[in-house]
């Protein structure tokens, strides 16, 4: 009996062994013909495990190449669970996985409607519930880079398969970029990305230390209007929804909104000073349209807050704001804006503009309102306080610029005149903006005690000189008295007249104007100091300064030239009596005086009678003039 039943067990053993030769052979030859037919050229395993609990492996490598799709794959700490219970797979597990794809996939013929993937509607119930890759890194065409971690589910069902990752970067370098006129050079982008994805539909957020980066972005008219260079672009936190249909390759929908940063090392355009700009805000966008809200900040101080509107198939449109005060306002615009004078100084108010700019095409359509609540300060040496008023700025074929009782309360050059009251307009064409007509409806101001008074007109800009007509009502010649800077001077009477002002890119000069005094007349008082010098050596001279020291007038009237040398001349003709001179009978007196008006101004500006800005400006400018002519 024991000799039969070792027969019998050695004859088992040996049809066992048998059957697992068959069977090995067998599935030798559907493995090599598996890894034939999916053009796989090398499949290798090293430090592979067997177990109750599945099959472990150290490391793994796969190579395959059909001329259509090259890619290898390499792997540690493969780890592939079993149910021997259920027969089933339970879950893969890969602690390191590198796939590289050099290039992509050959593409295939197409039809009418495109090329759809078509996925079978149950796949093998064997399938693992769960595939988690730990260290995820792919080198794909055009230099792109991703790097993460991967966790697959699974299930017969195609549509109930899921990915997620709790974080996975992009790291890619972009070909150039034409959007609506706008080119984008040198794009680079690294981008982290957490959350979701499913058959039909993706939830991602950015992760922080996320950026697109730009060498240069070109506008519309790259070389004449604006560029920007080394932007970059941070979203951190901004989440990203989207729905699709994997079946036809479709975007369905497809959403974001979150917190945006732009920076741009550099901002160029005719009328900016290059410099640093950012902004910050949210944005809001989908497939129909992109808002954007946020504040620009320049470099040089200057803030506005900003919003962007652009709809994908219409008009991008532009709107800002801003509002700034006093002396940090005025060193901001210095530092930003190039047509921003170079004496032009903001110590105290409130300045607020509000634009929008529409953006058809290469041409930008833009209004604006400025508004000036309060503004003080000094251009070059004169002091002015209290603008009030608003401009209404048009850009498009052509630029206009309209004002209505622009009011200065004070200009003080070192004789203050005030208040200041302006209303024109401006219009010039896109091409020469400053080659345009200026239009007067009104100027007027506030002059010792009378009005100095614009006669309304209309000039072009290039046809120099323009000759403005100025009228003098009502000038108290007391007060003129008062402004000059000598001891002595009185007198009374009011004065009229018109002056005619040439101004050209020289400066401004005044040939054949007129002054006369209104009836009844007045008083002068020279002191006779002043005269001194008109008496040497000539009687009559003597008698007419002895006159001048108390001459009461009947009629005034003075021929005014001033040169652009800053030479003021006036021909004076009185005709009137001293009632101490000659027993007040009635004389006629003709004077040529000449005055060097900048000095003058000079004068009253280091006599304090502007404001302490101005003369410390002045003395520092006085003290350079003498340091150079010390150098010399």
């Amino acid at each position: 009996m024991s000799s039969k039943i070792r027969r019998l067990f050695v004859w088992s053993v040996v049809i066992l062994l048998a059957v697992l030769l068959v069977c090995g052979l067998y599935a030798r030859k559907a493995w090599e013909e598996w890894k034939a037919a999916q053009a796989i050229q090398q499949f290798d395993w090293q430090g592979v495990r067997l177990s109750l609990d599945g099959i472990h492996a150290e490391a793994f490598s796969l190579v395959r190449s059909d001329g259509a799709q090259r890619f290898s794959v390499e792997g540690d700490g493969f780890a592939l669970g079993w149910s021997l219970w259920h027969l089933a797979l339970s879950n893969v597990r890969v602690e390191r996985l590198d796939v590289e794809i050099p290039s992509w996939p050959v593409a295939q013929a197409t039809t009418e409607t495109g090329s759809p993937l078509n996925l079978p509607d149950q796949l093998p119930s064997w399938l693992p519930d769960r595939i988690a890759i730990r260290h995820f890194s792919a080198s794909l065409p055009d230099k792109v880079q991703v790097r993460g971690n991967l966790v697959l589910s699974l299930a017969a069902n195609p549509e109930q398969w899921h990915l997620e990752t709790d974080e996975t970067w992009i790291e890619a370098a972009l070909p150039d970029i034409h959007q609506a006129g706008w080119t984008f050079r040198g794009v680079n982008a690294r981008v982290g990305l957490a959350g979701s994805a499913g058959f039909d539909q993706l939830t991602l957020d950015v992760l922080p230390d996320s950026v697109l980066h730009v060498d240069r972005l070109d506008g519309p008219r790259a070389g004449e209007n604006i560029w920007l260079g080394q932007v970059d672009a941070a979203a951190d936190g901004l989440r990203l929804e989207a729905t699709y249909s994997l079946t036809d390759r479709n975007l369905l929908t497809l959403a974001y909104e979150g917190p945006l940063t732009l920076a741009a090392r550099s901002l160029h355009h005719p009328n900016l000073q290059p410099q640093f700009w950012n902004f910050k805000g949210l944005v809001d966008g989908n497939l129909r349209q992109v808002d954007l809200r946020g504040a620009v900040a320049g470099e040089a101080g200057v803030t506005s807050d900003v919003s962007v509107l652009w709809p994908v198939a219409g008009v991008p449109v532009i709107s800002a704001t801003l509002d700034m005060a006093g002396e940090k306002a005025g060193k901001a615009f210095a530092e930003t804006l190039t047509p921003w004078p170079s004496g032009l100084e903001i110590s105290e108010g409130q300045l607020n503009l509000q634009a929008e700019v529409r953006l058809p095409g290469a041409t930008p359509v833009a209004e604006a309102k400025v508004r000036a609540k309060g503004v003080s300060g000094i251009l070059d040496r004169m002091a002015w306080t209290g603008l009030n008023g608003q401009l209404d700025v048009q850009y498009g074929d052509k630029m206009v610029v309209r004002t209505s009782d622009l009011r200065l309360e004070r200009l003080n050059p070192g004789i203050a005149m005030g208040p200041l009251v302006v209303s024109g307009r401006y219009e010039a064409s896109r091409e020469a903006p400053f080659a345009g007509t200026v239009s007067v409806i009104k100027g007027h101001a506030g002059f010792l005690g009378g009005e100095l008074r614009v006669k309304p007109g209309e000039w072009r800009v290039t046809d120099l000189p323009a000759r403005v007509t100025v009228w003098l009502n009502d000038v108290q010649v007391g007060r003129l008295m008062k402004v000059y800077p000598a001891e002595g001077l009185d007198g009374s009477g009011t004065l009229e007249g018109e002056v005619p002002l040439l101004i050209s890119m020289d400066g401004v000069r005044v040939a054949g104007g007129v002054i006369n005094a209104a009836s009844p007349g007045g008083m002068l008082k020279f002191p006779a100091g002043r005269l001194q010098a008109l008496a040497q050596n000539n009687d009559t001279m003597k008698l007419v300064v002895l006159a001048l020291q108390n001459f009461n007038y009947d009629r005034l009237r003075s021929t005014i030239d001033y040169d652009q040398d800053g030479t003021l001349s006036l021909g004076l003709r009185l005709e009137g009596s001293n009632p101490d001179v000659r027993d007040g009978h009635p004389m006629v007196v003709n004077i040529n005086f000449e005055e060097d008006i900048p000095a003058l101004l000079t004068s009253l500006q280091l006599s304090g009678r502007v404001n302490e800005a101005v003369t410390e400006k002045v003395r520092n400018l006085m003290k350079k003039r003498e340091a150079g002519k010390t150098g010399q």
